[in-house]
């Protein structure tokens, strides 16, 4: 008989401003909003006034006047995060991070924990002891339960969903809270009449899979509950990504191609630290008044060149950004990440290419000794006079990580 899993989701409440307040302890019980151009993180005290991630910055002062508005510093929640993540590794045998939350495997450790809530509220509270933040917990037997009872429990709780109650715990929820559904993809079920998990599962894998490709096979899997996924440490991650906001609406191009060079160099250079290269390049950019445009491209050979990635990230620029309007926001992105050293080369670009990769890899040694900002060079010249500069780099007014 197959065993059952239990799974933590430990999820870091209001991340960025969290921290926040707990540098400066004057900001405790204010609203308080991270980001610029648009809310990377607010409080729970900005999220009674309605305000979420991803609201403009103007829409965010409107309905909260009294809101304290920080540019945030990625490098120190990174910090914090680690010191979150070292709790969950010392519990559990098998953790997967991401930016603000994790997953626990207990597998192999139910001597020490037979009771699944028990370890929940021992993770809480060596989290808020070691960092003062507080982690909502949520359990259940796949990483999708796990999730959902977390987001339930929201702030600064503890949910459990026992073995034999999954049916009962999803039928009810609105389709929003199911991974994988998004804003756009929500407009369209409820146009059709869908609002509940339970009215999802009654369309059928069929039609779904008529609506919406595969991704409807995948969405009617987990309207199911059904959810074998793994929980262990991903030595290659799915993606690594950076984006950027604007105090105001960008328009000059020289400096928005300066940024886009800016964030392909750090992703690129995350890439070569983790020994990986990508094959596909993706570029987002958010316009003043208007929907995300999102472009990707697949190169026909896989690279962690900043050369060759900002080259088809420009290409991707200039198809996603067609009209004279500033942009809110800037983030690219690399997947089809795999292991360097096996790539095929070819033969008449060869030489140049290792060439630049030499020149590469001692600017990412004294990067990696001085920090990236001892070196700036090509088109993120134009930056200097445009953003503050510390060892890490350029202050980004939107903190980012590598997914």
């Amino acid at each position: 008989m197959a065993r059952r899993r239990i799974i933590l989701h430990a999820d870091i409440d209001a991340f960025f401003a969290a921290v926040e307040q707990l540098r400066d302890p004057r900001l405790r019980g204010r609203p308080v909003i991270v980001g610029s151009g648009v809310i990377a993180s607010c409080s729970y005290e900005a999220r009674r006034y309605g305000l979420r991630a991803g609201m403009s910055l103007a829409e965010a002062r409107r309905r909260c006047p009294r809101a304290v508005i920080l540019a945030g510093h990625a490098a120190t929640y990174r910090c914090f995060a680690e010191r979150v993540f070292e709790v969950c590794r010392e519990l559990a045998p098998a953790v997967d991070a991401y930016l603000d939350d994790a997953y626990l495997d207990l597998a192999g450790a139910e001597r020490l924990y037979p009771d699944a809530a028990g370890a929940g509220h021992l993770l809480r509270e060596r989290v808020r002891a070691r960092t003062g933040l507080a982690v909502t917990v949520g359990i259940g037997t796949s990483r999708m339960i796990a999730r959902l009872a977390s987001r339930a429990a929201k702030p600064d709780g503890l949910a459990e969903v026992p073995p034999g109650a999954e049916d009962a715990f999803l039928r009810g929820r609105p389709l929003s809270d199911l991974p994988g559904v998004g804003p756009r993809t929500a407009e369209l079920f409820e146009s059709i009449g869908l609002e509940t998990i339970a009215d999802l599962r009654a369309v059928g894998a069929r039609a779904l899979i008529r609506l919406l490709g595969e991704p409807g096979r995948i969405l009617h899997q987990r309207a199911c509950g059904r959810d074998s996924r793994p929980v262990a440490p991903r030595e290659i991650p799915r993606s690594i990504s950076r984006e950027t906001s604007f105090d105001a609406a960008a328009t000059d191009p020289g400096a928005i191609d300066a940024m886009l060079a800016y964030l392909l160099e750090r992703a690129s250079r995350t890439a070569r630290g983790l020994g990986l290269v990508a094959r596909t390049v993706s570029v987002h950019v958010d316009p003043a008044g208007g929907r995300r445009q999102e472009a990707s491209s697949t190169m026909p050979l896989p690279s962690a060149l900043d050369s060759v990635l900002v080259a088809a990230a420009r290409e991707l620029l200039r198809r996603v950004h067609t009209r004279r309007i500033g942009l809110r926001r800037l983030g690219v992105a690399l997947s089809g990440l795999g292991l360097a050293g096996g790539e095929q080369l070819d033969f008449l670009t060869s030489a140049g290419r290792e060439r630049e990769a030499r020149l590469t890899s001692g600017l990412d040694r004294v990067r990696d000794r001085f920090g990236h900002g001892a070196l700036v060079g090509g088109r993120s010249l134009i930056l200097l006079d445009r953003l503050r500069r510390d060892r890490y780099g350029f202050v980004l007014r939107t903190p980012s990580l590598t997914k």
